[in-house]
């Protein structure tokens, strides 16, 4: 199949109406950049089927978190922030990790953590979403979606074709106290060592490979909190990054408290800004990790401070 991209070999996997207006173009990204040749993610666009030929809207790269797939964007019932989005005139692409959803497993998937997404599948998706639009794009990330498009970032990765970030409940600094315990951490690191991936359904419909699990215990430790495998701290580089940014933290968060989601926007040198999601700052109710990404309530009240934030960088 002839590729649908200059860069590297990328096919589209499907194209899809799924209703009398909405269509959805998945793709199959290659880039051959890193150090397993076959690994391969899923980019799905969607849009309006009248206006396909047309010229589209703000691209916006949506990341899922841990356990999940483009799903947390658009459910089985069309709803959902990619489809809010594209109402409001962006162009919504969901990006799934080596797999999840209809990206597939590479070779040596147990190995996948964060920092290689961060440093080599965000940067071809950056670059094959600039390629297809002509235009910059925004991201937004849920979790550790979030934390991985910051990480990339911080890194230098991505930012050449990009506007600006958008987090909800990410964070890198508040990990579970008994962690902190060495021989916790060593139980929890010999566990995992006897599987491939983790799986439990309470957390969601995905597995993660093993090496997202031990990248977990690497960045709760003091001594390796945010840091590459190389030793480079993420904190002190994201200083130098300048790139405008919108934070979501829930109140009723507890794995990833609001005030560490605040914290990780405050490594970054560029203008940014925070948002609490409680009832103290005028919302109805008292936000936690999942539902202000879902959910009539954050299409309501949450997801307009998203239109909002744009325009004022847009200026």
């Amino acid at each position: 199949m002839k590729s649908s991209s200059s860069l590297f070999p990328v096919a589209l996997m499907r194209a899809e109406a799924l209703s009398s207006e909405l269509i959805e173009d998945t793709y199959l990204l290659k880039p051959n950049n890193s150090a397993d040749p076959t690994a391969q993610v899923a980019l799905s666009r969607l849009g309006y089927y009248q206006d396909q030929d047309k010229k589209r809207g703000q691209p916006v790269i949506l990341v899922h978190g841990a356990f999940s797939n483009r799903g947390i964007w658009l459910d089985s019932q069309l709803s959902g922030l990619a489809k809010y989005l594209l109402e409001h005139n962006f162009d919504p692409w969901m990006l799934e990790f080596r797999g999840h959803g209809d990206s597939p497993e590479n070779l040596q998937y147990e190995k996948n953590s964060l920092e290689i997404y961060a440093e080599f599948d965000l940067p071809a998706v950056e670059a094959f979403v600039y390629e297809q639009t002509s235009k910059n794009v925004l991201w937004l990330g849920h979790s550790s979606g979030g934390v991985c498009i910051a990480t990339s970032f911080a890194g230098k990765s991505i930012g050449q074709h990009s506007i600006g970030a958008i987090l909800f409940g990410s964070q890198v600094t508040r990990y579970p106290l008994l962690l902190k315990l060495p021989f916790a951490k060593l139980i929890s690191r010999l566990f995992i060592g006897t599987k491939d991936r983790i799986h439990n359904p309470k957390f969601g419909p995905e597995a993660e490979p093993k090496g997202i699990a031990l990248e977990f215990l690497r960045w709760a430790s003091v001594f390796t909190r945010w840091k590459s495998r190389n030793g480079i701290s993420y904190r002190k580089e994201a200083n130098d990054c300048k790139v405008p940014l919108l934070i979501f933290g829930a109140k009723k968060d507890n794995g990833d408290p609001a005030k560490a989601c605040e914290k990780l926007g405050s490594f970054f040198g560029g203008q940014k800004q925070f948002l609490l999601l409680s009832k103290q700052k005028g919302f109805s109710m008292d936000y936690g990790h999942g539902n202000m990404v879902k959910g009539e309530s954050a299409e309501k009240e949450v997801w307009p401070h998203i239109l909002n934030w744009y325009e004022s960088i847009s200026k």
